[in-house]
């Protein structure tokens, strides 16, 4: 019996499988070069070849590996309306050199987002995070997520530590220096009191060297 693909539909968003005829809209998504300015990979997904091609690819993954993937979301407008606004991932780590001294292991997963720019700053990759690291820990049962993010993107750094991760340090990811934040299954478990606002002052509290080594 095929497992159920993961969803999840509540007032803030909607998360579902992308399937492939859902290509224009990653290559709308990537068409913005606000988008693709600071992503740690290079894939040219703003093309229309390179966006059918990775749907479809998406199709196979979500088979192959249960649970994991990336989610095409939408917010909603009424009750029969939704808006595109990008996607959330959990996809298997790729180890590259460095990255076993920062921690990572095999069945580690990590935590990913794209949102289109009228949704930066609107609190929608908050939700979908905490939405993924439940799926994570309690459906999946992984130990450790990593977020991953261009050195230079702030906003995604921040938007880590609001959700509990802690940074590890910098390794290459495809090619690219990256810094890597990790949160652990127990730590994830003792931050579910606390508010975004207040798990975030609390990391960087208790990481300030950690921030001044990676600068």
């Amino acid at each position: 019996m095929m497992p159920t693909p993961f969803s999840h539909r509540c007032d803030k968003l909607l998360l579902r499988e992308f399937a492939a005829d859902d290509a224009a809209d990653i290559q709308a998504l990537h068409a913005d070069p606000r988008v693709r300015a600071l992503l740690p990979d290079e894939q040219p997904l703003h093309e229309t070849r390179w966006a059918r091609d990775f749907a479809a690819c998406l199709g196979h993954f979500y088979r192959r590996h249960p649970g994991l993937g990336i989610w095409r979301c939408a917010v909603p407008l009424d009750d029969a309306a939704e808006q595109f606004a990008g996607w959330f991932s959990l996809m298997p780590v790729q180890a590259s050199p460095g990255t076993e001294a920062l921690g990572m292991a095999p069945g580690d997963a990590e935590l990913g987002s794209r949102l289109r720019p009228e949704h930066w700053g609107s609190g929608l990759s908050l939700a979908g995070g905490e939405v993924l690291l439940r799926h994570a820990f309690e459906r999946l049962g992984l130990r450790t997520v990593w977020g991953i993010c261009h050195p230079d993107n702030r906003s995604a750094r921040a938007c880590l530590e609001a959700l509990g991760f802690t940074p590890r340090g910098r390794a290459a990811y495809e090619g690219q220096p990256s810094d890597h934040h990790a949160l652990e299954a127990s730590t994830w478990s003792s931050l579910q009191t606390l508010s975004h606002r207040e798990r975030l002052r609390h990391q960087r509290r208790a990481t300030r060297p950690a921030h001044h080594a990676l600068a």
